[in-house]
């Protein structure tokens, strides 16, 4: 977007919560008359001077309904006062409506240049929440608007291209990441070539440094350094500038030490990482309560529990400045963060009080992201319809056209026959319309059966995703409170068993979370690379360890790999091979233990299960066969359905057989049960052998 048309687009000067900066924004003035600017922006940006939001709301409100200001104007500026005043989830319920707005809506410079603010803070704010399927939708489907009305292209911006990175990225589509944050980088040099002011040159930098910050949250240090490198750069230019921001600088130097700091102790270069950390803490920025509590991150990794602890007291304060709700992102990225270092910092009663506000906060985050859930799909369903009804009428407009043209020419030509025709068409018209209406009634019964089932299997998914977070929070809660009681006796042996019950529960949580996050992969469609040589007898070792069935006392194991498969190397993904492997191992541990079997069960003979690794001239094949309670054949599809459980009173969410299979045929394998087998069950997951 050119200078001349960042001038004449009416924004707030005030700092929105996003993830780029807490620094002063340059102003954008409006230029009533010219290319659909009037007074009525100018009387909504002196308001927000003022920072009277619910006046800037009621009075943007009425603009809109007397049509003085357009619909998406009144999106931008409405989503603008939202997120200042902390309100996201309404914010947010406003972004889906930009889905409504059509490309021969946007009829002037102002209408453009609002929707593509708007759509940027909607894909920032997508990303903030980690939506990273989402904010591919949204980027690309905002890109076609533009392109339709001739505008510049949005996924080229610098931050644009930047966030679609780094979603890709964390789902580990790397190639594209790569390429898209090329396009950031040339975005930013062709900026600094035009403009070079402190600023531009801040803005850069941190855009510079999302990217290293991606690349270390994912492991892939090596791609860090030369995005770290390049900030050094830029911070130079700003510290040599004649018009040089003392803020700007110290906000520079405070974001590269840290990821330094970062990436020096991921690298184990502690003492790097310390001169850093410790240049960071010499910055006025570290001292602002966004960078105390961040910084925690660098804390917990270096075992400074203490000092992390104390930072968290003022975590109250952060929540309510920067308008976060209680839902279900703050409650993983700061108050489970914030009972661990209390935990671990040997604070058991700050960790009790922590632990009981998330068993209290759970409940109304759980609900408000299905209702979040619920807009989106509502507003999903909405825009595909009327694509159709779109599509429909077109078709329907350009039938009508036809069959005028036909009349008149049966009119001019054979006056005679009109009657025979015009009854013949209205014939043909009335069966069209029929034909028609049931198509659209048959789509509506569709769309409804569609409906109930996500209404049934959200609600299953809840009440059973509530109860595997309750019984280890319940667990935690209880423990801390008897740590937490004063004078208690407590032998080493007892510190023991709880200390370990502290551990498997805080495991229990993550295993839950991680597969969520493998759930989400699955569903988003990504692309896995298999560009690792690794053999199948280290995948099935890696997956026994990372399942623990070795340490299991109710079973016996027993690994067998073909010899022929000692040496032989495969392409695959090593990560989500084993991942795959390693829940269908942990399903033979929970189904072969005596709980399974509901009482029916000689608890003095040991369950057996076996990992046998073979090969086939085309397939690896992984066969996990137990003598556990065993699975009916007619549910031998159903099992791998998300959220199914044959047995409605037995732990977990019904997902892990879905995830496996899901990753197996991501990695263009499969996995499937063997009904042959009498004895309990028998899972076949197969790889390919040469890629």
């Amino acid at each position: 977007m050119n200078n001349l048309s960042k001038k004449k687009l009416i924004m707030l000067v005030l700092p929105l919560i996003t993830a780029v900066s807490c620094t002063n924004q340059p102003q954008r003035q409006v230029v009533v008359g010219v290319e659909g600017y009037n007074k009525a922006d100018t009387i909504i940006s002196d308001i927000g001077d003022t920072r009277d939001f619910p006046r800037l709301l009621e009075i943007t409100d009425s603009f809109e309904q007397a049509g003085v200001i357009s619909p998406v104007r009144a999106i931008f500026y409405k989503t603008i006062a939202y997120n200042i005043m902390g309100q996201r989830s309404t914010a947010l319920n406003l972004y889906y409506k930009l889905a409504n707005i059509d490309a021969k809506d946007l009829t002037c410079q102002a209408d453009i240049e609002s929707y593509t603010y708007a759509s940027k803070d909607y894909v920032r704010l997508l990303c903030d929440m980690k939506r990273y399927d989402r904010v591919l939708r949204e980027a690309y489907h905002a890109d076609r608007k533009l392109k339709e009305v001739g505008y510049d292209s949005l996924i080229i911006h610098q931050d644009i291209a930047q966030m679609i990175g780094e979603c890709q990225l964390y789902l580990n589509q790397v190639n594209e990441a790569t390429k898209n944050f090329n396009t950031s980088l040339q975005s930013m040099k062709n900026r600094l070539v035009k403009n070079h002011d402190p600023l531009d040159l801040l803005e850069c930098q941190k855009t510079m440094n999302a990217i290293a910050m991606a690349y270390i949250h994912t492991n892939r240090y090596q791609e860090a350094i030369p995005w770290i490198n390049r900030q050094d750069s830029l911070f130079i230019a700003a510290n040599n500038h004649p018009a040089r921001d003392t803020v700007f600088v110290d906000e520079m130097m405070a974001d590269i030490n840290y990821s330094k700091a970062l990436l020096a102790h991921a690298q184990g270069d502690f003492d790097s990482a310390e001169r850093a950390y410790a240049t960071y803490q010499s910055t006025h920025t570290a001292k602002q309560l966004r960078s105390i509590i961040n910084s925690n991150e660098y804390l917990m990794l270096t075992h400074r529990y203490d000092e992390a602890a104390r930072n968290y007291t003022q975590l109250e304060q952060f929540l309510k400045e920067n308008g976060f709700k209680c839902d279900l992102e703050a409650i993983g990225n700061y108050m489970i963060p914030k009972y661990r270092a209390n935990l671990l910092a040997g604070h058991r009663d700050s960790a009790l009080i922590v632990a009981s506000l998330v068993a209290e906060y759970y409940d109304t985050a759980l609900v408000r992201q299905k209702h979040n859930d619920a807009d989106l799909l509502t507003t999903i369903y909405d825009t595909e319809g009327k694509e159709r009804q779109i599509a429909e009428q077109r078709a329907k407009l350009s039938q009508q056209r036809l069959i005028s043209v036909a009349v008149v020419l049966v009119i001019i030509l054979i006056f005679f026959y009109i009657y025979f025709i015009q009854h013949r068409q209205a014939y043909i018209k009335l069966d069209a319309t029929n034909r028609q209406l049931d198509a659209t009634n048959r789509q509506l019964i569709q769309a409804n059966k569609r409906a109930e089932e996500s209404s049934r299997m959200k609600t299953n998914f809840i009440q059973q995703i509530s109860h595997e977070v309750r019984t280890p929070l319940n667990i935690l809660s209880g423990f801390s409170q008897v740590l937490a009681t004063p004078d208690i006796k407590i032998s080493a042996e007892q510190l023991k068993d709880i200390s370990d019950k502290i551990m498997e529960n805080s495991d229990r949580i993550t295993k839950l979370v991680d597969k969520m996050l493998d759930l989400s992969m699955v569903n988003s469609h990504a692309d896995i690379e298999s560009n690792d040589a690794v053999s199948p007898a280290l995948l099935a070792r890696q997956a026994v360890m990372q399942s623990g069935i070795e340490q299991a006392t109710h079973l016996n194991f027993e690994l067998q790999i073909a010899p022929k498969l000692a040496d032989a190397i495969i392409m695959t993904h090593e990560k989500y091979a084993v991942r795959a492997l390693t829940l269908l191992l942990d399903n033979a541990i929970k189904f072969t233990h005596p709980a399974a079997f509901r009482g029916h069960h000689d608890n003095s003979k040991k369950a057996n299960v076996m990992l046998n690794v073979s090969a086939t001239k085309e397939l690896v094949l992984f066969v996990v066969e137990d003598t556990g309670i065993g699975i009916p054949a007619e549910q031998a599809e159903n099992i791998f359905t998300e959220f199914v459980q044959l047995d409605d009173y037995s732990n977990g969410t019904g997902i892990g057989l879905s995830i496996a299979r899901s990753l197996a045929r991501h990695l263009k394998g499969d996995i499937i049960l063997d009904t042959t087998y009498q004895d309990g069950a028998r899972f076949v997951m197969t790889l390919p052998l040469r890629h």
